[in-house]
């Protein structure tokens, strides 16, 4: 970082240096001139010219949250990204083709039974910190994996240890 903030610093110095009368009248009004000047970008992409906002938009959420029975959240676009993981990680090519690969396996996890170990004083919220504690296991279960892989990776890479027998040592 500090490396690109230098060469950054030399690269404006030198831009500067050849032409400084150029960006010496440039003032701020006259940057918002040019700004008011800029060409409008015409989109090609349909979902350019939705309207998030519209009621129409919200119902066509809730619809498709209730088509795929997913929980509805006060606000629509909570919904949608729960609705846009549900269909990346259930409805995509591997899934559908092997659905026994995402459907999680085993027995439900006793939630009732288990202990938080600690109460709150309320039902309702012990219960919700028994989900977020089981989540962030979760979420620190899939990080482990993650690191487990980059240490295998970069162990196929350096841990290829070449023995030369003439000097009794192994190294390259």
């Amino acid at each position: 970082v500090e490396v690109l903030d230098w060469l950054l610093g030399c690269a404006v110095r030198l831009e500067y240096g050849e032409k400084p009368e150029t960006f010496n009248k440039v003032t701020k009004n006259n940057a918002n001139d040019d700004k008011e000047e800029a060409p409008k970008v015409v989109s090609s992409n349909p979902l350019d010219n939705l309207d998030f906002s519209s009621s129409e938009f919200r119902a066509g959420v809730e619809n498709l949250a209730d088509k795929l029975k997913i929980g509805k959240h006060p606000d629509h676009l909570v919904t949608l990204v729960s609705i846009c993981n549900f269909v990346s990680t259930r409805l995509n090519q591997r899934a559908l083709s092997d659905p026994a690969s995402v459907v999680a396996q085993g027995e439900p996890f006793p939630l009732k039974n288990t202990d938080l170990g600690f109460d709150t004083g309320d039902k309702d919220v012990n219960e919700a910190a028994k989900i977020l504690r089981l989540l962030h296991i979760q979420d620190l279960r899939t990080l482990q994996t993650q690191i487990n892989e980059c240490i295998v990776t970069i162990q196929s890479i350096t841990a290829n240890p070449k023995t030369d027998t003439r000097l009794g040592k192994v190294g390259r």
